[in-house]
Order: C-alpha cells, then sequence, then structure tokens
C-alpha cells in the first residue's frame, strides 16, 4: 500500500530524503584507483548521488572551490599523502570521509585530529560506503536558539544545558566539551585532540585518566549514551536515536494517512 502511494518508492528513501532534503548530494570522490573510482561513482550515482572524480591531488585542489556536500578522500595518493587535501577540504567546510589500505591506528588518528569526519578501510563494501555517507550527511537538528539531543538540549541564549528539563549543573569545562560534540554530531574526536584541545592550552599537564573522567562525570549528570567511546580512537556523540524517532513517527504519519483516505 505504501510502496503504491510513494510510487514503488521504499518507506526508508522516503524518510532519508525528507531528513536530508530533495536537492540532490554532490560529491567529490579523489581516487587513483581507476576501477574502484569507476565502481564507487556508479554505484552513488545511481543512489541519487551527483559524483565528480579526481584522481591525483592536484586535480582536486582545481575543483575544490566548486560546491561539495562531501569528499570521498584515498589518504594515499600518488602525488601527496592527503592530509594538506584534508585541510583544504575542512577549510571549504567540505565534510570528509577517508579511505585507506592503511588499518593504522596512528595513521587513522592523524586524519581524524586534521578535520576527517569519518574513516572506511580498503576493501569495503559500497553498501557500507553508503551508510557512512548517510551518517556523515545528517546534521544536528538546530532550532534558532536550542540544541535538542535526545532528552539533553542546548539552549544558546542561556548558554546552559538541561536534561529531561533539570538544569544540568555543570563545570566550565564539561559545558564546553558538550558544546563541542553536540555542535559536530557523529564526529569522532579522538582523545589526543581533546587533551590538547581543553587541557593543553590551560597549560596544564594531565594524563589521560582526566579525559576519561570528565567524559564519565558528563555522562552521570546527563545520559550515559550522551557520548559513545570509539574504542581504541576517542569519542563521539552519535545522533542515531533521533533519525530512528524520526522515521517512526513519519511512518505513523503515513499509516494514519492512509487509513483516512480508506475511511
Amino acid at each position: 500500500m505504501i510502496r503504491n502511494s510513494f510510487k514503488n518508492q521504499s518507506v526508508i528513501e522516503f524518510v532519508y530524503k525528507i531528513m536530508l532534503g530533495d536537492q540532490m548530494k554532490k560529491i567529490i570522490l579523489i581516487e587513483d584507483d581507476e576501477i574502484l573510482s569507476s565502481g564507487i561513482e556508479s554505484y552513488l550515482s545511481k543512489n541519487d548521488f551527483e559524483v565528480e572524480t579526481c584522481k591525483n591531488f592536484e586535480e582536486a585542489k582545481i575543483k575544490i572551490n566548486n560546491s561539495f556536500d562531501l569528499a570521498i578522500l584515498d589518504i594515499n595518493l600518488p602525488d601527496n599523502d592527503g592530509i594538506g587535501l584534508l585541510n583544504t577540504l575542512r577549510e571549504n567546510n567540505v565534510r570528509v570521509i577517508i579511505t585507506t589500505v592503511k588499518n593504522d591506528e596512528k595513521f587513522i588518528v592523524r586524519a581524524l585530529d586534521n578535520g576527517a569526519d569519518d574513516y572506511i578501510t580498503k576493501p569495503f563494501k559500497l553498501a557500507i560506503l553508503r551508510a557512512r555517507i548517510d551518517k556523515t550527511l545528517r546534521t544536528a537538528l538546530v532550532k534558532d536558539d536550542f540544541i535538542s539531543f535526545k532528552d539533553l538540549s542546548l539552549n544558546k541564549n542561556e548558554g546552559c544545558f538541561y536534561y529531561k528539563d533539570e538544569k544540568l549543573d555543570l563545570t566550565a569545562l564539561e559545558f564546553e566539551v558538550m558544546n563541542l560534540f553536540i555542535n559536530n554530531p557523529n564526529r569522532i574526536f579522538t582523545r589526543e585532540f581533546l587533551l590538547e584541545r581543553f587541557w593543553d592550552r590551560r597549560e596544564k599537564f594531565v594524563n589521560d585518566n582526566t579525559l576519561t573522567a570528565t567524559i564519565k562525570r558528563i555522562r552521570d549528570k546527563s545520559d550515559r549514551d550522551i557520548i559513545k567511546t570509539i574504542r581504541g580512537i576517542g569519542y563521539r556523540m552519535d545522533w542515531w536515536f533521533i533519525y530512528f524517532t524520526l522515521w517512526v513517527y513519519l511512518l505513523y504519519i503515513i499509516f494514519w494517512k492512509q487509513e483516512r483516505k480508506r475511511e
């Protein structure tokens, strides 16, 4: 019944377009392996993405100024290691997923510290890449004065967080950490990045346990699932719960309308 209503378009695809908008998302694919590049381009084009391909660093630099929503960047380009290009992409407000054959923790951490939103190691299935793209393109559900996540909300005017409508008693440091995460949904922040951002600038020596203790206090004051641990790398505020709730709500509306028509 639903498929007929939307001309054989699946409900998930319908909801996804509502969430991200009807406009086709534009992706720049920077990959020197022509067979892999062709396969990714063909797959994404069939899934309603506009894809522009580049084979190397120099070609990509010329095209970056075009308006792209996301970049898929092979960090091991033949004429550059990709970090410089990653920085340029982030300066142009382009979200970045890096691809690499190096399943090396330090190498991945370096890319994440330089602004990558996510990573995927080769070889990978195209469906997995699509899932990473979908996740990265989702942005915070932001209103003029509020940012909300589950039962947590940031009141920008008041400069404070609420959990289940109760104001949280956060230290200045805890507030800064929460503010960073809620304004960067789904982005992975490495432990090294967080330590440098919030402690090194205060010229205070801290050990790794200081960050762990701060995250634990935030979880204790709000919800233990607010900030997810990415084992061996760092932390991320995961927005899947919000989008799942939206899907359920929209499905309810769709079924409700269909029942009204039948009456």
